[in-house]
């Protein structure tokens, strides 16, 4: 299809910028191309293997809610893992062999079993009451593919686990194909057993059903939603894409970042109310304490780069959206450079982004030109669109 087709054409107007912005930071969050990429000749014969995608296992352990734990995988082995073993202890075969018809029989597999045997033996349905044997098989593989799963994650995000895993599903090997797991997802949802309805057969849908990962919330605030696409822009230009994503958990303080190859990243990092009327003169501050007025509490986005890189230590964003203009954003960023903590001489790069700003970007070179000017051993100001971040942390030398 053609770029300029109707269909695209009609697109793209009925499309809303917020859906954009949506689509863009759940692309980086999966794995898929930017909106914003190129298109360039390869130089010779290139190979790639498909990967899952990086938010996924974040997902399954510590994004989704699981509504029968109250929240997440993560916080809820204990619960989880203890159910586990008592459930699969109820192991309750259909149909067992007796040498006496004690119960129902079921006559067509007993005369298909031995119909000219000198020794009788009849198949007797059971009463039904624990897992059968597709269950308890669906269970104990789930057991073992979650360990995995637990463990790879763990891994990579660099997080220490001591998880007592359940033994009963030790000698479960893999691989485990999409059938398998299929298999056993369609198995637990049919069971009328909470463990497996609401904990394996959720757990299972994310890694099968790709539909589920586009539903991972974000916010309907626009406000909010371009912060977020800002804080993904600046993601993908200052550090590879990650295999294993560790996403923004807001509720929680010490969640609310990402770890990348050489920098962190944090949303809405806490600034101390000491903090910031210390950067008050003493009069100004005495009197916000009196009338308690409320004083900026926490940073849209900032970055810390472990080593320097291209002489700065970080960077401190403000980023306003709707017809908000660059003049909006220096008196919090003001407060956001004196009141966060930093170490002495650290270099900061201290950025205003605006969604629409009245007057167009610099261009690359009048860029390049202001950081080749500004002094090494200060803070150097800029402000810009969230279209020219590439460029700016292209010209700052920060871009990976």
């Amino acid at each position: 299809m053609e770029p300029s087709s109707p269909q695209l054409l009609g697109k793209a107007v009925n499309e809303t910028e917020s859906s954009i912005w949506t689509r863009e930071i759940r692309d980086y969050l999966l794995g898929r191309l930017s909106s914003n990429f190129r298109m360039v000749p390869l130089t010779g014969l290139q190979r790639a293997e498909l990967e899952t995608p990086r938010v996924l296992r974040w997902w399954i352990f510590e994004g989704k809610r699981y509504a029968t734990l109250c929240g997440p995988l993560a916080q809820n082995w204990d619960w989880v893992i203890r159910n586990a073993k008592r459930l699969i202890q109820t192991l309750n075969p259909r149909l067992r062999l007796s040498m006496w018809p004690d119960g129902v029989v079921d006559w067509g597999q007993t005369l298909a079993r031995s119909p000219y045997g000198t020794r009788q033996e009849y198949v007797v349905r059971s009463s039904a009451i624990g897992l059968n044997e597709e269950e308890y098989a669906a269970l104990c593989g789930w057991i073992r593919w979650i360990e995995i799963q637990w463990a790879e994650y763990t891994q990579c995000i660099g997080v220490q686990s001591h998880i007592q895993w359940p033994t009963f599903a030790s000698e479960m090997q893999g691989p485990f194909p999409a059938e398998r797991l299929r298999r056993w997802a369609h198995i637990a949802r049919r069971s009328r057993w909470p463990l497996l309805q609401g904990i394996v057969a959720e757990s299972l849908r994310p890694a099968l059903e790709t539909e589920e990962l586009d539903r991972i919330p974000l916010p309907s605030d626009e406000a909010a939603l371009f912060e977020l696409l800002c804080l993904v822009r600046l993601a993908r230009n200052v550090a590879p894409l990650p295999r294993e994503l560790r996403w923004l958990i807001p509720e929680e303080e010490i969640r609310n970042q990402i770890t990348l190859d050489g920098v962190r990243i944090a949303y809405q990092e806490r600034l101390g109310s000491d903090s910031v009327l210390a950067t008050y003169e003493p009069e100004l501050a005495s009197a916000a304490k009196f009338f308690s007025l409320a004083t900026a509490k926490r940073i849209d986005i900032t970055l810390e780069f472990k080593p320097r890189r291209a002489d700065f230590d970080g960077v401190i964003v403000e980023a306003k959206s709707g017809a908000q203009q660059y003049d909006d954003t220096v008196a919090q960023l003001r407060t956001y450079r004196a009141a966060r903590p930093r170490r002495p001489g650290s270099r900061y790069l201290v950025w205003g982004i605006v969604q629409k700003p009245q007057k167009v970007d610099a261009t690359a070179e009048v860029f390049e030109k202001l950081f080749a000017a500004a002094d090494k051993a200060a803070d150097v100001w800029v402000f810009s669109s969230a279209d020219a971040i590439a460029t700016v942390l292209t010209a700052s030398g920060i871009a990976a």
